[in-house]
């Protein structure tokens, strides 16, 4: 009997199509909105709240389960649990102390969260040329009087480059562990002496080519 096809695995930060409002925003905005509500998770209680709210309703906009933009969280897991546990001041449990690490660990989620969902519904095209379009207006306003100045947008050509690791990071590593997976290879500390040095090495490969890239386009250092 033929086995049942298993839907296609996405790795964290992978861009999901779609046709919604979310989609159709510009990337620009997306970005500040994610910057806003990190913002807003760490600067009170009641910011962190409003960040939940805003990050599950923006999900629900894409049509993107809440729990799928924790992908990829497991490192972030385990930190919580240390982070709840130096908050409860054993032996002595304080519920203080568990409420105070239990906030601490949302304002770590929300943030990852959002910008699970900006990579979800945004590509990095779309991103530089939002950023370049924002960054060229502020140059023709700062620089009005220079007419021989040559204008590049330099600034978000390398926060989309640093951006755009983000999701290639989570890519190389899906592919390495499905790879180990194959391989019968078993979980835990032996797995990841194997994957990170792997992954690390597949990254500087990826930042080699991408400078080369640039330089075959007149955008290397000095330009």
């Amino acid at each position: 009997m033929a086995g049942t096809l298993k839907p296609a695995l996405r790795s964290p930060f992978s861009y999901r199509a779609g046709t919604t409002a979310l989609h159709r925003t510009p990337a620009a905005l997306k970005l500040l909105a994610v910057l806003a509500l990190s913002t807003a998770a760490f600067s009170s209680v009641p910011g962190l709240a409003l960040a939940i709210l805003l990050t599950l309703a923006a999900s629900a906009a894409a049509r993107i389960p809440p729990w799928e933009l924790l992908k990829g969280a497991g490192p972030l897991a385990v930190l919580s649990l240390c982070i709840i546990f130096l908050n409860l001041h054993l032996p002595h449990i304080s519920v203080d102390g568990l409420v105070a690490g239990i906030i601490a660990v949302l304002r770590i989620f929300v943030p990852f969260a959002a910008a699970a969902l900006l990579f979800a519904v945004t590509t990095m095209r779309e991103l530089r040329l939002s950023l370049a379009a924002l960054e060229m207006r502020i140059q023709k306003a700062l620089f009005a009087g220079h007419t021989h100045r040559k204008t590049v947008s330099f600034f978000s050509l390398g926060l989309c480059l640093m951006l755009g690791f983000i999701p290639r990071f989570f890519e190389v590593w899906e592919t390495a562990n499905l790879a180990c997976e194959a391989r019968s290879c078993r979980r835990g500390l032996r797995r990841l002496f194997i994957l990170i040095p792997l992954v690390c090495e597949r990254m500087m490969e990826s930042a080699v080519d991408t400078a080369l890239a640039l330089q075959a386009r007149g955008l290397g250092y000095g330009e």
